[in-house]
């Protein structure tokens, strides 16, 4: 039986479809908020790095200064996007 495209629609539409079970569904790693936090803290981690890197001239005075001001920046982002 072909349906007419003249005729009304029906009365039952289709039922919704079943959701996926729960453990189908994998977590994410990290959540978006803590993604950017880690993303801006490594962008000033690089450029605070090489910005001391070119003053001083010592690469491990360069990267005592990134790490220092990554997780500087990290806990600074934390408290600062909510």
């Amino acid at each position: 039986m072909t349906l007419d495209q003249r005729s009304p629609a029906s009365a039952h539409p289709d039922p919704p479809s079943t959701p996926a079970p729960a453990h189908a569904v994998k977590p994410a790693l990290l959540s978006q908020r803590t993604a950017l936090i880690l993303f801006i803290a490594v962008g000033i981690d690089i450029g605070i790095a090489v910005l001391t890197f070119f003053a001083e001239k010592s690469y491990p005075k360069a990267v005592l200064a990134g790490v220092l001001a990554a997780g500087a920046c990290a806990v600074g982002l934390h408290s600062l996007i909510d």
